[in-house]
This record gives C-alpha cells, sequence and structure tokens, in this order.
C-alpha cells in the first residue's frame, strides 16, 4: 500500500511537466535534473532545496548522461546542494571536469598553432558548435566536453587546409582505410560529405573540416557563399576566433542535432540550444528566425526542436514563435520519438555495436541481410564525398571486400568481444538498441517525407508559372 502510494506521490508531482506526457520513464529525478539545468527562477533555490531530500541522487546521477556529469555537479554546486549528494558522486563529476580540462588544454593548444598557419596562408576558416560554445555559453570551458574539433573552410581552400593541417602532424587513422559513407553515418543525405576525423597519432586531438553547414546548400535555399558574408569574430581563451553569426549558429545547432542526428546526441545537445538561446537572447530577432525558418524549408525541424528545448528548461523563446508557426505533422509522435532518443541510456547504448543495432531494426530479414552486405560493397564509397578524399584501389571488387573484412576483424572484432563480456549483446540491450535506430527511421520519414512533398509541389508549380 505504501509503495502504491509513493508512486502515486510521484505521479502528481511530475504529471504537469510538460515533458511527462512524452516521455513514460518521466521520474522526480528527470524533473530535479531539469530544474538544475535550466533557466533560473525566482526562488529556484528554495524549491531545489525542498525538493533534494526526495531524490534519489544514485538514480539522478544514472540518468544524467556521460557529457553532462561535470555541468550536473557544477550546478549542484551553485545551487548551495552538495551536503545532500553524496561525496562519491560529486567526486566522479569532478573528474569528468577534470578530464574535460586535460582534453581541452591539448585542444586548445593544436587549435591555436592551426590558426597562426591559416592566419599565414591567408586561409578562411570558421569554428563551429562545441568549442565555441565551451569557451562563451557554458560557465568553464571544463564543463563542456568535446570529442573533436570542427572547422569550416571555403570549398576552393580545402586542399590547403588538409595540407596545412597535415603539416601538423594529423592523419586520417588507419581504421578508415576502407571507409564506406553507408557505415560510417546511418543514413546519408544525397549531397552531404562525410568528414572523417584527422588525428594527431599519440594524442587525443582531433579535428574534422568541413564545406558544408546542414542548415545551407544543397539542401536548403541557403547559399555557403552567403553565410560567409556574416561571420562574426568572438573572443576564445584570449584569442579572436571567427564563428557563424548568431543567427546561423543557432540554425545550425538545430539542424545538426534534429536534421542531422535525429536527436541521438543526448540532453547535452538540448543544453548547448538553450544556453545559445539563454546567451543570446537579446540579439536574437524571433520573427526573422521564424519568417526565414519558412522560406529556407526547415520550420518543422525548428519548431519541433525548440519547443523541446523550451518545454525542458523553460528558455526564453516567445511564445509568438510557435503561435506564428505552421505544426508540424504528427507532433505529439515526433515528441514521444524525440524524448526517447534524448533519454536513451547513452552508457548502454554506447556498448552496443552500431551496425547490429542498425541491422536488427530492418524491418524484415531480407532488408537486414541486405545491410549487412552493404560493408561488403567498396562501390558505397564512391558516391559521397568524403574530406580528406581516400584512395580509392583499382583492385578487383571481390579483392577489395575481402580485405575490408579483414580491416573490420582487425578493428571490429574486439569492441564484439568486449560487448559480449560486459552483456551488452544480451538480447534486451539489442532490442532497446534497434528500437532507438527504428525510431530515428520514423522521425526522418515523417519530417523528410513533409520536406519531400514540399519540395515537389515547389516544382509543380514553378513548372505550371513556366507553362
Amino acid at each position: 500500500m505504501s509503495n502504491l502510494l509513493s508512486l502515486r506521490q510521484e505521479q502528481e508531482s511530475t504529471s504537469f511537466h510538460p515533458i511527462s506526457g512524452f516521455y513514460p520513464g518521466y521520474s522526480r529525478e528527470h524533473e530535479f535534473l531539469l530544474q538544475l539545468l535550466g533557466r533560473p527562477r525566482p526562488e529556484q533555490s528554495l524549491t531545489l532545496a525542498r525538493a533534494a531530500p526526495q531524490v534519489d541522487w544514485q538514480r539522478l546521477f544514472l540518468i544524467t548522461p556521460p557529457d553532462l556529469s561535470a555541468y550536473l555537479g557544477h550546478k549542484i554546486s551553485e545551487y548551495g546542494l552538495t551536503s545532500q549528494c553524496p561525496a562519491q558522486l560529486l567526486q566522479e563529476a569532478e573528474d569528468a571536469r577534470r578530464a574535460t580540462t586535460v582534453r581541452w588544454l591539448r585542444l586548445r593548444f593544436e587549435l591555436r598553432n592551426l590558426m597562426s598557419e591559416f592566419d599565414r596562408h591567408n586561409l578562411d576558416f570558421v569554428v563551429l558548435k562545441g568549442a565555441v560554445l565551451a569557451f562563451i555559453a557554458y560557465p568553464d570551458s571544463s564543463l563542456r566536453p568535446v570529442s573533436d574539433l570542427d572547422l569550416l573552410v571555403r570549398r576552393e581552400s580545402l586542399e590547403k587546409a588538409l595540407k596545412l593541417i597535415g603539416d601538423a602532424g594529423f592523419r586520417c587513422p588507419e581504421r578508415f582505410e576502407f571507409a564506406n559513407p553507408l557505415i560510417i553515418k546511418d543514413s546519408v543525405v544525397p549531397g552531404e560529405e562525410i568528414s572523417l576525423p584527422l588525428e594527431k597519432p599519440g594524442t587525443q586531438a582531433l579535428i574534422e573540416v568541413h564545406t558544408q553547414l546542414e542548415s545551407a546548400e544543397p539542401w536548403f535555399p541557403v547559399s555557403i557563399e552567403k553565410v560567409w558574408e556574416h561571420i562574426e569574430e568572438t573572443d576564445w581563451n584570449d584569442v579572436c576566433i571567427p564563428i557563424l553569426d548568431v543567427h546561423e549558429f543557432l540554425f545550425h545547432l538545430v539542424l545538426h542535432l534534429s536534421r542531422g542526428h535525429y536527436f541521438s546526441l543526448g540532453l547535452r545537445a538540448l543544453l548547448d540550444v538553450h544556453l545559445w538561446v539563454e546567451l543570446q537572447e537579446k540579439r536574437l530577432d524571433w520573427q526573422w528566425i521564424r519568417n526565414e525558418s519558412v522560406r529556407r524549408g526547415y520550420s518543422d525541424w525548428m519548431y519541433l526542436t525548440l519547443k523541446m528545448v523550451k518545454d525542458s528548461f523553460l528558455t526564453p523563446i516567445p511564445r509568438e514563435f510557435f503561435d506564428q508557426m505552421a505544426t508540424p505533422p504528427n507532433l505529439e509522435r515526433l515528441q514521444k520519438l524525440a524524448y526517447q532518443q534524448i533519454w536513451a541510456d547513452q552508457r548502454a547504448h554506447s556498448k552496443v555495436p552500431p551496425r547490429l543495432a542498425i541491422t536488427l531494426s530492418q524491418p524484415s530479414v531480407g532488408r537486414a541481410i541486405s545491410s549487412l552486405f552493404k560493408r561488403l560493397d567498396p562501390d558505397g564509397a564512391l558516391a559521397t564525398p568524403m574530406i580528406p578524399a581516400l584512395q580509392i584501389s583499382n583492385n578487383a571488387r571481390w579483392r577489395l571486400s575481402f580485405r575490408r573484412i579483414l580491416r573490420d576483424l582487425k578493428v571490429k572484432a574486439p569492441i564484439y568481444l568486449r560487448a559480449l563480456q560486459n552483456g551488452s549483446l544480451a538480447w534486451s540491450s539489442l532490442e532497446r538498441a534497434a528500437r532507438l535506430i527504428r525510431g530515428q527511421t520514423e522521425i526522418r520519414d515523417i519530417l523528410m517525407g513533409r520536406e519531400e512533398h514540399r519540395e515537389e509541389q515547389g516544382k509543380a508549380i514553378q513548372k505550371k508559372g513556366a507553362a
């Protein structure tokens, strides 16, 4: 009886939250986490202090993605709740922060050197995403983990940029010798370039070079040259770095996490958007953003993502932005699918071999077998441009397939062995991973299907006008 009463009280305490209706596992700990991370409100410290004794701290840290562990520890300290939280958990957060600090020291050193070389050779570049957010949107760069540095360069300067990066000691790792776009990324949009990480041997420094943005051509009517016309500069660790302008940066963040990754980047990607909007609140023109989102053709992605950000963190996005924009199709279903991705257990999901999850997510045995055989197709790498461009051998097709299999055995066998040892190959783990892949596919089908319909309508109107 007491358990039933406790469950009822927990449901009552969280049922009012906008997210609770879209994510069945939503709990008191989810509510507490979002309050900690979200926009400060009057008397929030008192509200959190009252809620803290009711929180299962072990569960709170378990549902918090690893890439938010350091930031969670920071917010707990900021609100004066360290005495409520077990010391071991706070130590884990501090360890994560130290690890990020060390990684940033190396990446910062490498970027400084590259900036000097780029400037010396008059090569334009833009720093994207995480490196910008960590130093200007987060309270401290150690609170925002990063896996690599993303740089945008002009297409005509790509070869020179890759040479300078190569001269600095960066190389494409051997594991990408037989890279195929169809297995590097779960789904490749026509015209999309695949940027392989360039790695400095003996370090954890990774750099990805891009000439495209998800929010611009070739998918949307935004010339990349127009983007280059509005580049800004910002202070970054005592130096000035070029970044996208405030609105283009927001478009890029939203399209990257939604259309680019179907929300599989998790809660931190939503928090990134929230912190950027909060930082740039006085500069953002929401009427212009709404009109431009419609004109460019990604209003559905903007509406869905920004609604989730606002609902999660009380982000200062005006209600009129949503009221004056068409609602995406199947919005309720889209939110359920997206929150499933956002709150997925990244610790467990990351241990499941991705290709196995993709294979099991297929709707039929035939499709699953076809998915596996894509790995054996050496021609798959020819249709999608890669940075850096890989040398495709002229050897016989069967010989390339055989060499790819040998490379897979060398690289992937240890991954599958570890997955077997840690229990990640259990059917329940595989089924959860496959369900997430199916959810991403459904999000893509709903919204990209609508994009294709709009494109067909536009062509029909143009054809009619020409007649």
